[in-house]
């Protein structure tokens, strides 16, 4: 997957929902200050009905809606557009998108140049439809129940959330990691003094100038997940996925096996060569470890019998590891490839005591 391209699969969203609300809590994370210039990235045909309360309250913070700029469609490259709008700005918004529409790799360059600029500048992530996947990590049918299931996790208390992700930071540092899952994922890794990235819905401009990584710059609406890039030559030991798509099949029974944090070897049960393409194409990326990433927020909780994880797995004690690129993350992995995998059952330990047990997260 490419960074900022995003696959989603639309379904109408469900009546009634409070955009009003919602556009609040989004410029209510922003803390704009006064004179800050917004970008607004929209979809006309999919949740354009947010973007009216939006710009009346960016305006009433005393900021500035500088470009409104719809998602482009292929094999469009949108002509410098975006790039010229974000010489003068400080924030860029992008909203839910449609599947046939996308940003192009010139937009994700320009964007990825504004971000290592500095200073303020920081963009918020506002998915629907697409942040619903199933535990191979790409996007399936979004459910119309969860429309109504994104909409509360924003609405949420942001200081308890921090604050308990705080907890989690602190054990995660608490030396070795130990991670196991049903299936036989077995891991062992550090995370040292790697800097944790906590999705808490801080998207203010004080947030953004101390940013330590690339992604403290890109706020997730709704937040909840803790993500850390573990010191490479600690990853260890075997990640089992039991059932994932690659390349239009499915391949079951996969193990990868880990050694310093390089994929040494891997079998599958079924469709093993896809596997093996796509890691292919990830180059040398596509043998490394990537990250590890823990779902707080209660209200995006898997529902029981749901096969179908809720806004990338920010859902409570919901697991997500992967391989890749990580630099984003302030790791040493660089390639512009990525894949996550999500296990919403698993145990984590370090070496003072369990911090997940059997799916559910420990930490009060």
């Amino acid at each position: 997957m490419r960074w900022l391209l995003y696959i989603s699969f639309m379904l109408p969203l469900s009546a009634q929902l409070n955009y009003d609300r919602m556009a609040a809590r989004i410029v209510d994370s922003l803390a704009l200050e006064k004179g800050e210039r917004v970008i607004v990235r929209y979809d006309p045909g999919y949740f354009h009905e947010i973007t009216g309360p939006l710009k009346k309250r960016i305006a009433s913070r005393g900021a500035i809606v500088s470009a409104e700029i719809e998602y482009l469609k292929p094999p469009a490259t949108g002509n410098g557009r975006l790039a010229r709008a974000l010489k003068s700005a400080d924030v860029y918004l992008w909203m839910p998108l449609r599947d046939e529409l996308y940003v192009s790799p010139a937009e994700q360059q320009a964007l990825a140049d504004w971000l290592k600029e500095g200073g303020a500048h920081r963009e918020i992530h506002f998915h629907w439809s697409g942040g619903s996947v199933l535990a191979d990590g790409l996007p399936t049918v979004h459910p119309a129940a969860f429309d109504r299931l994104y909409e509360a996790a924003l609405d949420i208390d942001y200081g308890a959330l921090a604050a308990r992700q705080d907890r989690l930071i602190a054990a995660l540092r608490q030396g070795a990691l130990r991670i196991t899952t049903p299936d036989g994922t077995d891991l062992t890794l550090r995370a040292g003094s790697r800097p944790m990235n906590k999705q808490d819905g801080d998207a203010s401009p004080a947030r953004a100038r101390r940013a330590r990584m690339k992604v403290d710059r890109e706020i997730e609406l709704p937040a909840g997940v803790v993500r850390v890039a573990p010191e490479e030559n600690t990853v260890n030991g075997t990640l089992v996925v039991p059932e994932a798509r690659f390349g239009g099949v499915i391949a079951r029974g996969i193990r990868f096996h880990i050694a310093s944090g390089k994929v040494t070897g891997f079998e599958a049960a079924e469709n093993r060569a896809a596997v093996e393409a796509e890691l292919k194409s990830g180059g040398p990326a596509g043998y490394r470890f990537r990250e590890i990433g823990i779902g707080v927020n209660p209200r995006l909780s898997v529902p029981a019998g749901s096969k179908i994880l809720p806004y990338y797995g920010y859902g409570d004690a919901v697991v997500r590891l992967s391989l890749g690129d990580n630099e984003e993350l302030a790791g040493g992995v660089q390639g512009n490839w990525r894949r996550w995998f999500f296990f919403p059952v698993s145990n984590i330990a370090s070496e003072s005591g369990p911090i997940v047990r059997d799916g559910k997260l420990l930490i009060p």
